[in-house]
This record gives structure tokens, sequence and C-alpha cells, in this order.
């Protein structure tokens, strides 16, 4: 496109005259933009505090609300813990009954064998008496009775006899009480194991159901703290909005003195060619890109960040007039640069910030391609976007746009 842009000599007289005329309202228009930079430093300053604030709150939010499904969890374990403790211990209080009566039906077998016993040796007692009697009163004379042999061998065979049966009578029931004592002693033995079994889990019964009440007073805590901790934060994201409110508009009145001033410098015969040229003869990388999430109120990226080192030297994108060139809060050492209304109808700016330092001042004619400054790490530069490099802005009408579209790098 033709490049229409005023001779030096013409330029200069108009530029002159511009500030001639303009000269009483700068120290005004000065004044006004280190008011609306101080609004806005400070309001950026608060938004911050108050975000830094919100998101602490948010941590420590997120922080009860995983110390709520942990114990959540400890709580299922524990129910679950306690529930198969509950059933053992219902199981071993059924094989403690078992054990018990079968204990008992052993202390009363054996109490009956005993019995037994007890009568069957009265019974031989009974008998060894009458023996002894016949023995000794009588007894020779029923022998001298028998009247042959046979009847002399029966009488001492039959007493040969009750005396064997009786000695084998006791020693059979010797024999079963002595069984008997045994298997008493076994049905003890298991009846002391079982209530032993029943006891310790009865006793990890009471120390679980301890733990799952702490568990719940702590649950109960947590829940609370967190009720307190939301209704805080809803309060403080009630704060931070607002004082993202002011700043978005401390940063919009900026941005309307910015436009103010472009259309102060950008006079009826300043054209603009779209003639746009390289802002750096070389860079290490595209840091961050227009759009890109960057904003500290949430919004995207208005520039785009070309890395460099420091002291890289800066050149104008195109002819133009400089409409702005201060140092500002977040764009540190800025300098815009007005180009003019092109053949499309649109008028057209470009911003360089964070600058170490720039060599121009408002009002100077600037060529496409002539150093205006250095790169630097004025301004807020913290964050993704920290170190030495430049903010590039492109703005047509005002209003900003990727300048990867129209210039070069």
């Amino acid at each position: 496109m033709k490049h229409t842009f005023l001779r030096p000599a013409a330029f200069l007289l108009a530029a002159g005259l511009l500030f001639c005329t303009l000269f009483a309202p700068a120290a005004a228009a000065d004044e006004q933009k280190d008011r609306l930079s101080g609004t806005l430093s400070s309001a950026k300053s608060q938004y911050e505090q108050e975000q830094n604030a919100l998101e602490e709150l948010q941590g420590r939010q997120k922080d009860t609300e995983q110390r709520i499904t942990q114990l959540e969890g400890r709580a299922g374990e524990l129910q679950a813990q306690l529930a198969e403790v509950t059933d053992a211990l219902q199981q071993a209080q059924t094989r403690l009954s078992e054990a018990l009566a079968t204990e008992d039906a052993a202390r009363r077998a054996l109490a009956a064998k005993q019995a037994e016993y007890a009568d069957a040796l009265a019974r031989c007692k009974t008998q060894m008496a009458a023996m002894q009697r016949l023995d000794g009163g009588g007894g020779i004379a029923l022998l001298a009775q028998a009247n042959n042999l046979y009847q002399l061998l029966s009488f001492a065979s039959v007493l040969r006899q009750m005396s064997a049966k009786n000695s084998a009578v006791l020693s059979e029931l010797d024999e079963q009480t002595t069984a008997l004592v045994r298997q008493q002693q076994q049905a003890e033995d298991a009846a002391r194991q079982a209530e032993n079994a029943r006891a310790a889990l009865e006793s990890r019964q009471i120390e679980l159901t301890e733990t799952q009440n702490q568990l719940a007073q702590a649950l109960q805590q947590a829940n609370e703290t967190l009720s307190e901790q939301q209704a805080a934060a809803l309060a403080q994201a009630a704060v931070t909005e607002q004082a993202k409110a002011a700043y978005q508009q401390a940063s919009a009145a900026l941005d309307a003195y910015a436009r103010a001033q472009s259309r102060k410098y950008t006079t009826p015969d300043l054209h603009c060619s779209l003639d746009f040229g390289p802002v750096l003869q070389s860079y290490t990388a595209i840091t961050c890109r227009f759009g890109a999430p960057d904003a500290i109120d949430g919004s995207g990226h208005n520039g785009t960040d070309l890395a460099a080192p420091g002291g890289t030297p800066i050149y104008a994108a195109a002819d133009g007039v400089v409409s702005l060139a201060a140092a500002r809060p977040s764009y540190g050492n800025v300098v815009q640069l007005s180009h003019g209304t092109a053949d499309d109808g649109h008028r057209y700016d470009t911003l360089y910030a964070h600058m170490q330092s720039f060599c121009v001042s408002a009002g100077s004619v600037v060529s496409k391609g002539q150093l205006i400054g250095y790169v630097g790490n004025t301004g807020d530069v913290r964050g993704k976007n920290g170190g030495y490099h430049l903010h590039l802005e492109l703005r047509i009408d005002g209003v900003r746009t990727d300048a990867l579209r129209m210039i070069p790098v």
C-alpha cells in the first residue's frame, strides 16, 4: 500500500504547531496519567491481596474436604471391621455356650459314673464282709456239708468267680471314670479357650466402638470447620470480586487514557501504510501468545511476549508518532506509537512494554525500524512471563488484537 506519510519538514512543522497548541494541557495530561497509574497500582495490589486471601481459604477448604474424605473412608473401614468382630463375637458366644454345655454334660456323666463306682464298691465290700463272716463263724461247717468233691470244688469256684467279677466291674468302672475325667478336663479347656476368645473379641469390639466414636467426633468437627470455611470463602469471594471489578475499572480507565492519547496524536494527515516490520532483530522464544490465560483477573493475555536478553534493541514496527512514553505500574517503561488511519478506515497503534529504558518522548515522530528503547523487565513481570522480554501489543481502533497477524517477528 502506498505510504503517504508527511515529508519530514512538513511533519515537523505540523508537530511543532501541535506541540504549541497542546503545551498548556500537557501538565494536566501527565497529572491525569499519574493519577490513573496510581489508582491502577493500588487497585491491582488490593485485588492481588484479596485474591491471595481467597486462594488461601480455598486451599484450607480443600485440605478439610480431603480430611473429611479420609475420615469417611476410615469410618467405613471401621464399620466393616466392627461388623466382622460383632459376627465373630456372636459365633464365639455360640461356641462358648456349646463348650459350657459339653463341660456340664461331662461333669454330670462323671458324677453318675462315680456314683455307679461307689455303688459297685459298696456291693463288693458287702460281699467281702459276708465272706469274712462265713470264714469266721460257719464257713467251715458249710464246706463240711458238701456230699461230694464237685460240690466242694464248685463252692470254691463260685467264690473265686464272684471275686473276679467284682474286680473286673471295679476295674472297668475305674477306667470309665478316668476317661470321663479326661473328657471333663478337655471340655473345661475348650470352655476356657472359648471364653478367652470371646473376651478378646469383646475387648476388640469395645476398642473399635471407642475409635468409631472418636472418628465420628472428628468427622463432625471437620464438617463444622468446612462449613465455616465455605462461609468465609464465600464472603471473601465477594470481596475479591469487588476488588477485581475495581482493578478492571482502573485498568480500563488507564487504557481509555492510552486510547485518548492515540486519538490526540492521530491527526487526519497521519496515514498508516500497514507496512509493519519486525520489532526485534532476534529473540529466544515467544513465552506467551495473545489470548493465553495469563492475566491476574483470569482474562486472556492482551499481547505477545517475546523473550530476549536485557538491553536488546527495540525498533518501531512502522512510521508514526509517540503518543505515550512513560512508566506504568503494570507495563513498566512503556511506549505507544500511533501509526495513523489506514486506507481500510481503521486506526492503528503499537505498544511496547517492560522496557529497560526508552529513547523517545511523547510527540516524537518515528520512522519504521527506528530505535525506540531496549528490552527490560520493568513493571509486572512475575509468574511465567517474568524475566527479560518485550510485551508487544497491536491495537486497532483502540482494541487489542493479535500482533502476530500483521507484525512479523
